[in-house]
């Protein structure tokens, strides 16, 4: 259990109640930077499983600002990573977690939780926890767990009252807001749950800054890399991204070569990898070799499927953000949104036949003077990105919403 802490008044408990070691834990530092930069003057206890913690901590900017106390908590087993099923046990086990650090760091006055990621029973606990308490605020943030949304519903009255639709549209005191990564997912929210998106903010996912090193290739040399970035299912389009990988190799032979930057699920059939330089592995990469593996890419490659990220963001997307690495990708919403604000990152392709067709031509007439405006106007997306201009934005919102705790 964390330790008794002394320090300011007004702080600020931060959780991890879903996930551990490597997962989530690029966006989870950076959304950590940008809240201390917000609140430079107010101590920040973080709440997670040992292994997630060890990765926050890589970080310098998080590891050694003396305003920020580690506390390791243990993770629910419960039904681990199936976020959409509703567990008592898992009630309890978040509830206590919550109470726990409550009582302990911040037993009186103004504080601010808030959760990184949430199960439907978490979002009902912090908000009875916070009414209970009193002059206290909640932020969930809210991932790709809103496709639960279009989806099944039990019909066991209980689960069905602790599911996520009853969790987004109950009556919360007015003291929860939730948290999406994208204005675009603001807008989804708007036409499906009117009621939950009147109390949601947007705080786009910001880039890692701590993670920036300036390593990019000079230009689209030969051999030309090309990266898919993530887990390797057929939802992402691994399958699109293998079949081009084998069709191009036929073509262009040893000119170009693809890579999973990321892990195959347990148990694929490793040999549909053949078509790539070197097979992925079957369990999470460390954060340092994933970042060696993508600082030598050319190209990241994000054959997006229609509806899989309509209220999520990508994570892939933004490594290619933060490593300067332009795109080839097809022209869903989520990708269209970010070449509308930054302009040239790569290219944006309307058929995987078109994906093909441009990777011929960067073999065929390789632009280089092109290639380095893309990664011109990334740096410009990624500063627009960074914790540091994206803090400004989020001290407003919850001056906004919750004054007493920021004056």
């Amino acid at each position: 259990m964390p330790t008794q802490i002394s320090g300011r008044p007004r702080p600020i408990l931060v959780f991890e109640m879903t996930w551990t070691g490597t997962i989530h834990a690029p966006g989870n530092g950076s959304t950590l930077q940008t809240i201390a930069l917000a609140f430079p003057d107010r101590d920040i206890h973080v709440f997670a499983d040992e292994s997630h913690l060890t990765e926050l901590r890589r970080a310098p900017t998080l590891r050694d600002n003396p305003l920020i106390q580690f506390h390791p908590v243990t993770v629910s087993d419960a039904f681990r990573n199936r976020t959409s099923v509703v567990s008592m046990r898992r009630l309890k086990h978040e509830w206590l977690t919550l109470w726990h650090a409550l009582r302990q760091v911040a037993p009186l006055g103004p504080c601010l939780i808030y959760l990184l990621s949430a199960t439907s029973t978490a979002i009902f606990s912090a908000s009875f926890l916070a009414r209970w308490r009193g002059q206290t605020s909640v932020r969930i943030g809210l991932h790709g767990d809103l496709f639960e949304l279009g989806g099944w519903r039990s019909r066991n009255p209980l689960a069905r009252a602790l599911d996520l639709t009853s969790a987004l549209t109950a009556h919360h005191g007015g003291i929860l807001r939730f948290v999406v990564l994208e204005s675009r997912i603001l807008d989804a929210l708007k036409l499906s749950r009117p009621q939950a998106a009147s109390r949601t903010d947007v705080l786009p996912l910001p880039v890692n800054m701590g993670e920036v090193v300036e390593t990019q290739p000079a230009g689209p040399r030969v051999p030309l890399r090309i990266g898919f970035v993530g887990q390797a299912t057929k939802a992402k389009g691994i399958d699109i991204f293998l079949d081009i990988a084998k069709d191009m190799r036929q073509r262009h032979g040893e000119g170009i070569s693809f890579h999973v930057i990321g892990r195959a699920v347990p148990g694929t059939d490793m040999s549909i990898f053949s078509p790539l330089a070197e097979p992925p592995t079957e369990t999470y990469l460390p954060r340092a070799e994933f970042v060696r593996q993508l600082s030598s890419m050319h190209f990241v490659f994000l054959p997006f499927q229609p509806g899989y990220y309509d209220l999520a963001t990508s994570g892939a997307l933004i490594d290619a953000v933060t490593w300067l690495k332009p795109v080839i990708t097809l022209s869903v919403d989520l990708a269209v949104d970010f070449f509308s604000a930054a302009g040239d990152i790569g290219y944006l392709c309307d058929s995987v036949f078109q994906m093909s067709q441009t990777l011929d031509a960067l073999m065929d007439a390789p632009d280089e003077q092109r290639y380095h405006r893309q990664i011109e106007n990334l740096r410009a997306l990624r500063q627009w990105r960074s914790p540091d201009t994206l803090a400004s934005t989020y001290r407003r919102t919850i001056q906004y919403h919750f004054p007493e705790f920021v004056t």
